[in-house]
């Protein structure tokens, strides 16, 4: 039996090698693992998880942060627009939607991070075509067949699965497989409706056709069945390690909301409780529900309607997961991140709603995370030929602070995953690791960062570093975009280099410390 003949006859049967249909409390469940024989205890080193929340449809930012202040966004949207009054207090310029409460709260206590204007140089509309964008972490001209996420687990498992780990690296909760997790080798996993009903399903062979023995043929054939019989194995390995997950988890501490992202992040919660050692858990709502072409508010009350029931469900969702890990003692361990295809457009339609736009913001939550606002308000005068919003972020660069401030990725590996080099416009959204060498930890040397000071800064920054005698070393100082607005040579021997801000907008900007072709990076902060 050949592999496509193999994935047909469990795909009939109900019981696919990738989907194989199951639910959590009523929700399918993708399972992505992969390894090697070191891989567990890299775990267990490593031990931090990322929930990915993905909002399909494209979430309208303009009414999630609002420019209270902006009269062109009351002149464009007379409508939808969410008054100021109705607002939740952000900055002096911005407010979150009032359903946002449970945002708000964690921003207030520092645990929130706003990323505005996040997307991609000549971002696409389309919802299918965006996703995958997004998904793959590509430009619009390039159509990837993996994912950022698949490509990372591949960097710490890359014999699967002729080797599985113990435990599964990524959980997916929804109705299909995310592009975003397959890896070179496929979609490296199973799935399951719930613990129990996945134990019983693969301990009573359910209905998956044996697999003959490779019988240690080194020949393509016996290299197909050999390929096989480690992804059926997969199926009975992560069943086992769910169900006893499950079994062991710790009694939810709080009342999640009844609502598709509650009860899915409550699920995410049992795991890791449980003792799961995933790294990445990525859940969706069911539909296209950000769509909001028509009747995203209600016409007597803007700060009610569609668009505010599903904020409400996802801040509330996020709030309580995020009370109920501190309370079970794992909130230093876990951080989100929301993502959405794109925004919407500045003006309303003509149906109550908005059109498919580009720029939105971003929102990373988590214990680690450097609770501030990255970006400006939008602008909502200078905008591209279509009448969108510019972008302020790619959303790579979100990905790199990911892997190289979350995870601790070395830079060489973030390139690969992301397929180019995002380490000099990575955003401090983390608290640690706050710079992030070129070498791997053990091959770091001498010149490093040592300190800013002050930082944030509002006129001379001083840098000092370690630097090897007689280094040859400059420094630059660039913005989010990449364009470099400081530029110095530094004396060795003293490792200083005084750097004036003065003239330089408020925000964040990449240090760049190049000395012996080696590179380091970290972050100024000016103030205004």
């Amino acid at each position: 039996m050949n592999r496509r003949k193999f994935i047909s006859s469990v795909a009939a049967t109900g019981v696919a090698v990738t989907t194989l249909p199951t639910v959590v409390d009523s929700f399918a469940v993708k399972a992505l693992a992969g390894g090697d024989p070191n891989l567990q205890q890299l775990l267990e080193q490593t031990d931090r998880v990322l929930v990915l929340i993905q909002l399909p449809g494209g979430n309208d930012g303009l009414n999630t942060i609002v420019p209270i202040n902006d009269p062109l966004y009351y002149s464009r949207r007379p409508n939808i627009a969410i008054k100021k009054s109705a607002t939740l207090k952000l900055t002096d310029d911005l407010g979150f939607h009032p359903s946002l409460s449970g945002f708000r709260d964690l921003y207030e206590q520092g645990k929130m991070a706003v990323v505005q204007g996040v997307t991609y140089p000549n971002p696409d509309r389309s919802h299918f075509r965006g996703t995958d964008i997004w998904l793959t972490a590509t430009d619009p001209d390039i159509f990837g067949s993996t994912g950022w996420v698949g490509r990372y687990l591949s960097t710490i498992a890359p014999n699967y699965p002729t080797v599985l780990p113990e435990h599964p690296l990524a959980v997916q909760i929804g109705t299909s497989l995310s592009l975003g997790l397959l890896g070179n080798k496929g979609p490296m996993g199973i799935s399951f409706r719930d613990p129990d009903e996945f134990y019983r399903l693969v301990n009573t062979g359910g209905a998956i056709e044996e697999v003959p023995s490779a019988d240690g043929s080194d020949t393509p054939g016996g290299r197909e069945v050999l390929f096989m019989r480690n992804v059926a194995r997969s199926a009975d390995v992560y069943a086992k390690i769910v169900k006893g997950a499950a079994d062991s988890a710790t009694n939810s501490t709080v009342q999640y909301p009844t609502t598709d992202i509650g009860a899915k992040l409550k699920v995410v919660s049992q795991l890791i409780s449980g003792g799961l050692k995933t790294r990445v858990y990525l859940i969706s709502y069911t539909g296209n529900n950000f769509d909001t072409h028509a009747g995203q508010t209600s016409t007597d009350d803007t700060s009610t309607g569609v668009h505010a029931n599903l904020l409400r469900e996802l801040g509330d969702g996020v709030s309580s997961f995020m009370q109920d890990m501190k309370n079970l003692g794992f909130d230093d361990k876990v951080a989100g991140m929301t993502f959405s295809e794109f925004g919407r457009r500045v003006a309303e339609n003509g149906s109550i709603g908005t059109d498919h736009g580009t720029a939105a913001p971003l929102f990373v939550f988590g214990n680690d995370v450097n609770g501030k606002v990255y970006g400006n308000a939008p602008d909502l005068v200078n905008l591209d030929d279509r009448g969108d919003l510019l972008m302020q972020h790619d959303y790579r660069n979100i990905y790199a602070s990911v892997l190289l401030q979350w995870f601790g990725t070395s830079r060489s590996v973030a390139q690969e995953v992301l397929l180019r080099d995002y380490s000099s416009t990575s955003i401090p959204i983390f608290k640690s690791p706050v710079s992030v060498q070129e070498q791997d930890a053990k091959h770091f040397s001498a010149n490093a960062f040592k300190s800013i000071s002050p930082n944030p800064a509002s006129s001379i920054a001083t840098i000092k570093m370690n630097l090897s005698p007689y280094s040859n070393s400059f420094i630059t100082v660039s913005d989010m975009q990449g364009r470099v607005v400081r530029s110095s040579s530094i004396d060795s021997w003293s490792g200083q280099v005084a750097i004036d801000v003065q003239g330089m907008s408020a925000g964040t900007y990449v240090v760049t410390l190049q000395s012996d072709q080696q590179i380091a990076h970290t972050f100024l902060q000016v103030s205004r």
